[in-house]
């Protein structure tokens, strides 16, 4: 199903994976609009901030006028903007040129290159000689329009200015840029609050998706028939629920957080700099997209080349991890270590080279898309210096200042897409997976249910049963178990003892025939209701992590004194009773601190608390050692009272007093009937039995 499937790659983007992922978000659609909200407030703020640079520069810092030929009915359409010396000669701020729409080319109507600066009366007569001011006439409201140059040059001694004469007559530009200067903080500050509010809303509603999905993915795995853990590793399954749900955790926290703020920049950037700030400029700077496009393109091919060779590399490594890790007595008992490290190091060699190439694009990439922003810069630079000083338009120093920074906020999500290409990629591979894993058929539960007791009847009819398609491992299978007897299964290994169990169980279902419990078929009987019936000790006993009343109540509807009662009759409690925090004694994973036997008596003590109607042993005894045998068998007598009972066992000496002994050979019923009618029959058992106590017979 999963076979090789680390080494798929997926989409780059796939609308249908992340359809699905919203949809774990759809309880917390408040959150993302909020936080869309908030990053289209972001990045408005930070749009409108080299604007008010632009403004303070041209207004404030460099706030010069220039003489323009108006007609009056032009000058009185645009009295906002100019102010009158003579009869068709205005002043204009430079920076307000722009403002002049209906005049083609305003820039062709200058009277002069000259610029000026305005001055109030009793500044211009306190600070400059009457001889200045004779040159120039009193404008309206008294105001001067001296030439920058005198203005700056010489004050009524014939002086140079000193600064503490030129900062009283700039006072009203000092005051404004002030109240710019508190609006940009202000800004900042306005930046800083909704950042925050949108990093939150978009972490805690990833993170909350992410809490739906593992759940929703592990309540998955539990409903899954036991055919599909056979084909799949569980250390696979563990990476589904862990590594790749962090990969999605990041596609929230990362990219999705950063998309709509990077999303809304340059939307707002290819609108806002030709209409709202200059075409010419914005031209200038748009013209690095080309290029820059076709590096993305290269990148992205080359980039997926990569990343593929890290996956494939990685997985390997992990593949051949496990296995050694898990095998590592035998690779020291035949003392294999140098030629499993001589392995090892060629595979991670083999990685190290996919990822050097993988890190050598990104070094390729980067420095590209910086050349292109510094292109960028070097152009605005070149144009807005010609189109300033030697070809005059409607560009300004404050223009010039304001598009610097915004090639920085341009290039900002073209950096922003290059480094999150890759965690891209892996959340598209993730997803697929993820939801690949999801979309498995859940085993059905459901059906009809059973009395509150049942009598333990079990009848097979017909069965046949096979794993893989026509290998059939059940053949023609009929007997009857009647209430309360215990029946024996024997034969060589792959006969199809346990075989016999699980589809009993239900973890298979069978191809043919039918399986009884109490005259009802299994087939249509509630899953659930029919596994609580039945307990089961296995020869291969898995404990929880926790402690010993825990692994033995497993139910929390199982009374304490029940799980007493349960161990007294394994003699379970003999082992417990020494421990010195007793039934509370912690079990560490899989049981590691206890010994095999003590295991295998927990899972008796497990399996009577359900108190079942049908008690299953399949090879219970046999990892045991002869005395702790002694104690589960002086058990399973009172073990089995009242109940019907399924014993298989390699042992034969575990099964002589069965009421009744099946024997299987190669899925087929050979031989059956008590030890003694058995053993007189001098068959398939009589042989197994012989193998085992050659010498007592």
């Amino acid at each position: 199903m999963f076979s090789h499937e680390e080494e798929k790659l997926g989409k780059i983007y796939d609308s249908r994976i992340v359809g699905r992922l919203f949809g774990f978000v759809k309880k917390d659609w408040w959150m993302m609009v909020l936080g869309g909200l908030m990053a289209l407030i972001l990045a408005g703020t930070r749009l409108v901030m080299p604007t008010i640079r632009q403004m303070a520069i041209d207004d404030y810092l460099f706030k010069v006028y220039r003489m323009i030929e108006l007609s009056a009915q032009e000058a009185s359409q645009y009295s906002d903007y100019v102010l009158q010396v003579n009869d068709s000669t205005y002043a204009i701020i430079y920076s307000s040129l722009r403002n002049l729409k209906g005049i083609e080319d305003p820039e062709s109507r200058m009277v002069d290159k000259v610029q000026y600066y305005l001055l109030d009366q009793s500044k211009a007569e306190e600070y400059l000689s009457p001889e200045t001011l004779e040159r120039y006439s009193e404008l309206q409201d008294g105001k001067y329009l001296i030439p920058y140059g005198d203005f700056s040059k010489y004050n009524k001694k014939g002086e140079t200015f000193q600064k503490s004469i030129l900062l009283p007559l700039r006072d009203a530009d000092l005051k404004g840029l002030v109240r710019f200067s508190l609006f940009f903080v202000f800004l900042a500050l306005g930046q800083l609050i909704f950042g925050f509010g949108q990093q939150l809303m978009m972490f805690f509603a990833g993170q909350r998706a992410m809490h739906r999905l593992r759940v929703k993915i592990f309540a998955h795995l539990q409903r899954l028939s036991v055919r599909f853990f056979d084909h799949n590793p569980v250390g696979r399954l563990v990476t589904r629920t862990t590594n790749d749900v962090e990969k999605l955790n990041q596609f929230f926290s990362d990219i999705v957080t950063s998309f709509f703020y990077d999303f809304f920049l340059l939307i707002g950037l290819i609108i806002y700099l030709p209409l709202f700030q200059n075409w010419r400029m914005a031209l200038v700077l748009f013209a690095v997209v080309p290029p820059m496009a076709i590096v993305t393109v290269i990148f992205r091919r080359m980039l997926r080349t990569a990343f593929r060779k890290v996956r494939v590399r990685i997985a390997r490594i992990n593949a051949f991890l496990a296995e050694n890790l898990s095998g590592i007595k035998v690779v020291q008992i035949f003392t294999r270590e140098r030629k499993r490290l001589s392995d090892f190091n060629d595979i991670n060699e083999s990685y190290f080279r996919a990822h050097y190439g993988q890190i050598m694009v990104f070094a390729v990439f980067r420095p590209l898309i910086d050349f292109l922003a510094f292109a960028a810069v070097a152009a605005i630079l070149w144009f807005g210096g010609l189109w300033i000083k030697i070809i005059p338009t409607d560009v300004t120093i404050g223009h010039l200042a304001a598009f610097l920074a915004f090639v920085e906020i341009f290039f900002q999500p073209i950096r922003d897409i290059a480094e999150k290409f890759q965690l891209l990629q892996e959340s598209m591979a993730s997803g697929e997976r993820i939801f690949m894993l999801a979309d498995e058929k859940e085993e059905a539960y459901e059906g009809r249910k059973l009395p509150s007791k049942i009598e333990g009847e079990i009848e097979f009819q017909d069965v046949w049963f096979a794993y893989n398609d026509d290998d059939w491992v059940l053949k023609d299978i009929n007997f009857k178990v009647k209430p309360g007897e215990r029946v024996a299964f024997v034969g060589a290994t792959g006969a199809g003892k346990t075989s016999i169990i699980n589809t009993l169980c239900r973890f298979y279902e069978i191809q043919k025939g039918k399986i009884l419990v109490d005259g009802h078929d299994a087939r249509g009987l509630d899953k659930k209701e029919l596994r609580s019936r039945v307990g089961i000790v296995m020869q291969d006993v898995f404990l929880f992590i926790g402690d010993i009343e825990t692994n033995i109540r497993l139910r929390s509807d199982i009374s304490h004194e029940r799980v007493e009662a349960a161990a007294m009759v394994t003699n379970a409690d003999k082992f417990i009773s020494k421990l010195p925090e007793g039934y509370k004694a912690p079990i560490q994973e899989r049981g590691v601190n206890l010994s095999v036997g003590e295991r295998q008596l927990l899972a008796f003590a497990r399996a009577l608390a359900i108190n079942p109607s049908i008690l299953i042993l399949d090879e219970a005894t046999s990892s045991v050692d002869t005395k702790t045998e002694a104690l589960i068998q002086d058990a399973i007598h009172k073990l089995l009272e009242g109940r019907t009972a399924l014993i298989i066992a390699h042992r034969l000496s575990t099964v002589r007093d069965a009421d009744r002994i099946i024997v299987l050979d190669h899925g087929s019923i050979v031989e059956e009937g008590t030890h003694k009618v058995l053993m007189k029959k001098k068959g398939v058992y009589y042989g197994l039995y012989k193998l085992q106590f050659e010498h007592k017979i």
